[in-house]
């Protein structure tokens, strides 16, 4: 999973969907890469910039609020031939969930928020390798045991050890 931290503009989502793309074989007419987003204005521009003309599926879901509760969604189909039924956020909205829950530096008001760039990636860096080989989701899974990244629930000593021979 790709992550960027820092204001979302022209700019930065530019340099997001540029390391997306970096992660993935090339996407083709044939072998389009699908996408679906929470609809800021800046991901279109930038995606049609990063991945070639007719090689992209990208949908949208705006979410209605009444003060912190969604009322309701508009899913709507922005490029490519994705149906309806295959837009969704939840799965990057539930990860998302996750951060705010169990690391406090991302809130706001808490003692431990960051006001640099570096403490964040950092620490997203470690909950995100901690949330794809560690963790246990479905079916006793990790997610790289489901995407057959790895047969294993890996621990930390297998992470920092194949970093350190690594090196």
């Amino acid at each position: 999973m790709q992550h960027l931290v820092g204001k979302w503009n022209d700019e930065s989502c530019l340099e997001f969907w540029k390391g997306v793309e970096k992660c993935f074989q090339p996407s083709t007419n044939k072998y389009r890469f699908n996408v679906c987003t929470d609809g800021n204005k800046q991901n279109i521009t930038a995606l049609q910039t990063v991945f070639a003309k007719n090689s992209l599926n990208y949908g949208k879901v705006k979410k209605i609020r009444i003060g912190a509760v969604v009322i309701a969604q508009i899913v709507k189909k922005v490029l490519g031939n994705m149906s309806l039924d295959e837009i969704g956020i939840r799965h990057i909205d539930g990860y998302c969930a996750r951060i705010r829950e169990r690391i406090s530096r991302y809130c706001r008001r808490s003692k431990t928020f960051s006001k640099k760039r570096m403490p964040f990636h950092l620490h997203l860096c470690i909950f995100q390798t901690y949330n794809n080989f560690i963790e246990i989701y479905k079916d006793k899974k990790t997610p790289c045991m489901i995407e057959g990244i790895t047969s294993k629930k890996w621990n930390w000593s297998d992470i920092l050890m194949r970093f350190y021979h690594s090196h």
